[in-house]
């Protein structure tokens, strides 16, 4: 059964409902449009985020930002929770000093965000999503602030296991939090800022710099994630509008239509309007 809050004065909107019940009224034909943590329990069948294949042979949450393609293929399903939210109901952008999650588990622009659990942490993401439901049957006059909080800690449990199970030295959390900090920037800035001296110069670092601190962390260089953005967002409005090539371009930052249509052919492999006739949703 799914279980939904909504604040009509301020549009504030919650919901945490049975993961199979999600996929089934789940409409693929638009953008997804809430921050979303897929509990997987199990999953039979393929799952696609964006440009990602989701493998969940073992227990997994998956972490969804608004404006993803979120497919499933026909025939799949999945056993777990969904619990889904919007900005209004909890700001990550806001709240960010309490679960540092934006840029990392949220509007991540380097990979899909996923986790592992073993049987301990299973239990408990289970446990919180099945108290999240009985604070709707309470019908307590406290139940968003209930709600924000067992949210909140969801968060930081999944933060402390993202953290932990990319592990890459030392001197891990602080090339996280400067890998993160990136990833804000150029969700931000990248329809109209497309260049990584800027990028670095809002860091406070050299460009030279900013590449080799994103390298210890096992990411691509600058230049290459921007690109990656821009594409991806290109694909979504090819995917989920009828905007023509030439307006999608100047959406995203380019008066030149054909200096647009040879980027997004070059990092694809294929034209923008052969993508739109592959993937057309609307």
């Amino acid at each position: 059964m799914k279980h939904t809050y909504f604040q009509s004065e301020t549009n504030a909107y919650f919901a945490v409902q049975p993961l199979a019940d999600f996929l089934t009224g789940y409409d693929f034909s638009k953008p997804h449009p809430w921050f979303t943590l897929l509990l997987f329990n199990s999953l039979g069948g393929q799952l696609f985020i964006d440009d990602y294949e989701v493998g969940c042979g073992s227990p997994t949450v998956i972490f969804l930002t608004p404006g993803q393609h979120f497919m499933l293929s026909p025939g799949s399903s999945g056993s777990g929770y969904a619990i889904s939210f919007n900005k209004e109901f909890y700001c990550v952008e806001y709240h960010d000093s309490e679960v540092s999650c934006n840029g990392l588990l949220f509007v991540n622009n380097f990979s899909l965000v996923q986790i592992s659990l073993d049987n301990q942490q299973q239990t408990i993401y289970n446990n919180t999503a099945k108290e999240m439901e009985e604070e709707f049957d309470a019908n307590d006059p406290l139940l968003s602030e209930m709600l924000k909080n067992l949210l909140k800690n969801l968060l930081i449990r999944s933060n402390r296991l993202f953290r932990l199970q990319n592990s890459v030295g030392d001197t891990d959390n602080a090339n996280i939090d400067f890998a993160r900090k990136f990833s804000e920037l150029v969700e931000k800035h990248f329809k109209e800022t497309k260049q990584v001296d800027a990028y670095a110069d809002m860091m406070g670092i050299a460009p030279a710099s900013l590449t080799k601190k994103l390298q210890k962390y096992g990411i691509d260089s600058p230049s290459r994630i921007i690109k990656n953005r821009i594409v991806t967002e290109a694909k979504r409005l090819l995917i989920y509008t009828d905007k023509s090539v030439k307006e999608i371009a100047f959406i995203i930052g380019y008066e030149d239509q054909h200096y647009f249509s040879r980027l997004f052919s070059k990092e694809a492999g294929i034209s923008p309007t052969d993508y739109k006739k592959q993937h057309k949703k609307v």
